[in-house]
């Protein structure tokens, strides 16, 4: 009962923390404070993310080096006022491994079969939520690599482009929403938004049929016990 609880706690607390971070992003993305004050936000999801690993020793091992790694770039990026490209760069890739790693290990969590739990619940839906964050940072590393990637109403955005735009730009393309007030422009952006609209399609598929299994499994055993 008590490891339950743990996990629902753990996973309550990745979820409200990526929603944080979510929320804070158009408000204090204007001043070098407010970014401060983001970068800490999603130190707390690294540190949830982290935590939902700790039962599996060896994914929680790989990923807290890769979580601290993350948070160092991430401050002295910050320091720099993100001016390094070398330093924005490295940050992005460690995060992008870091989060792809969690994302991996949260999706075959829900895929076991088990009980509806509220935990459960809480995995799936943050990992969706991880899923936005996610191809939030890999547009970000794609807009370094290629600058100019992206484009709103019809004009490239060039140099450091505000958090909340490619945030904006996951969350639409994950849900399809498809607003198409920003889009990318160059082949490698393109490609990434074709897959994670895929993907948010896809997930939402699978995450309603292992609902289902699970349903259909529970009430087979209860049914075997009564019968019994």
């Amino acid at each position: 009962m008590s490891k339950v609880l743990h996990r629902e706690h753990r996973a309550l607390f990745l979820l409200l923390s990526i929603l944080l971070f979510f929320v804070l992003n158009p408000f204090l993305q204007d001043s070098h404070t407010g970014e401060g004050f983001l970068v800490a936000s999603l130190y707390l999801t690294l540190v949830a993310a982290t935590l939902e690993l700790s039962e599996k020793k060896v994914l929680f091992w790989t990923a807290l080096p890769l979580a601290g790694a993350s948070m160092i770039l991430l401050f002295f990026s910050h320091i720099y006022f993100y001016q390094v490209r070398e330093l924005r760069l490295a940050s992005t890739i460690v995060l992008v491994v870091f989060l792809g790693l969690v994302s991996i290990a949260l999706f075959i969590y829900i895929l076991r079969p088990g009980a509806i739990t509220a935990g459960r619940l809480y995995v799936s839906v943050g990992l969706y939520f991880l899923l936005g964050l996610f191809w939030n940072v890999l547009y970000g590393l794609v807009d370094i690599i290629q600058p100019g990637s992206f484009a709103e109403a019809q004009l490239p955005l060039l140099g450091r482009i505000e958090p909340s735009k490619l945030l904006y730009f996951s969350l639409a393309t994950l849900t399809t929403l498809g607003y198409g007030d920003i889009v990318p422009v160059k082949p490698a952006a393109r490609i990434l938004a074709v897959l994670e609209a895929a993907a948010g399609v896809l997930y939402i598929a699978i995450f309603v049929a292992s609902l289902i299994a699970s349903y259909q499994s529970t009430n087979h055993k209860s049914a075997s016990l009564m019968q019994d």
